[in-house]
């Protein structure tokens, strides 16, 4: 399609020479001999067959055809930079935006709020999230690094260890003032709010040395935010996760009942894939996360 067009180089040159002149000022503009110039100069008026300078004592002077072709040139060197930006413009753009796949509930729970703080310290990195409610969803071709709950295992991807998560009885404190003086011995005999995705009350029974399966009955919740605002709404008494838990904690929509903790049965990860063009943002992103997670009250 573009077979007839000369390289760009003989048209900088040709461009460079008609606009100073002179083909020695031509040539230490683009880092050139007088004679490369002349060369390139020599080549163009053989392709197009015309002459488009002429000597005038030590200037070049440009013929009515090389006028006419100098504007055309320049305009078009001039809009092939403009286009040459933007590409640059929107790869940087590009690379300074990471997209970010988190679950629903540790995004408003605990990433979002705190997001500020992140663009104050890297202001040259922009945050995209992108909601995910399975690992199995995950696509990279949409995120650049996710942040999961639960286990490693997929070897297609990276994995870093942000936090290790305990768990621990909830109520609220209405619910706590109508049911004065619990024992963690007793808790069978009250409602326990389930969640759907994987036990939890065994283990922590166990900590608390109670021999106690993990509850039959009571309500169940898909979601572990609904689960901790139905105990905020005095329905029973949940488990909770250190983490997801802290904003309900803090504003005393919930309290703990004991200090018994147990280990949960995952853990939070930031998830990559190998391959990626991003690793420095990734990094600074995951340093950070990991800086904030050391606060006492979100990790043990």
């Amino acid at each position: 399609m573009f077979e007839r067009l000369p390289p760009t180089q003989t048209l900088r040159a040709f461009e460079a020479a008609a606009r100073l002149g002179n083909y020695t000022r031509a040539g230490e503009e683009l880092h050139l001999t007088h004679s490369a110039i002349s060369h390139q100069i020599r080549a163009l008026e053989q392709r197009i067959g015309r002459k488009l300078f002429q000597r005038e004592g030590r200037q070049m002077i440009l013929t009515d055809g090389g006028r006419l072709l100098a504007e055309e040139v320049r305009q078009a060197l001039l809009a092939l930079d403009r286009a040459l930006q933007i590409g640059k413009v929107e790869r940087q753009q590009a690379a300074q935006t990471l997209r970010v796949s988190v679950s629903p509930s540790f995004a408003s729970a605990w990433l979002v709020p705190r997001l500020a703080v992140f663009h104050q310290q890297h202001p040259h990195i922009d945050i995209s999230l992108r909601s995910t409610h399975e690992l199995s969803e995950l696509d990279f071709s949409d995120a650049d690094v996710a942040i999961w709950y639960g286990r490693t295992g997929h070897k297609n991807f990276r994995y870093q260890r942000l936090l290790n998560e305990v768990i621990f009885p909830v109520c609220s404190p209405a619910f706590n003032a109508s049911h004065p003086a619990i024992v963690p011995k007793d808790l069978p005999r009250y409602p326990l709010l389930r969640f759907a995705h994987h036990g939890g009350w065994e283990p922590w029974f166990a900590a608390a040395g109670i021999q106690q399966g993990e509850p039959q009955t009571g309500p169940i919740y898909d979601d572990p935010m609904h689960l901790l605002d139905a105990a905020a709404a005095d329905q029973g008494i949940a488990l909770a996760r250190n983490c997801l838990a802290h904003n309900h904690l803090t504003s005393g929509r919930l309290i703990r009942l004991f200090d018994i903790t147990a280990p949960a049965r995952g853990s939070y990860f930031s998830v990559s894939p190998f391959d990626t063009r991003k690793e420095a943002a990734i990094t600074e992103f995951q340093d950070w996360l990991g800086a904030i997670l050391t606060d006492a009250t979100l990790k043990e």
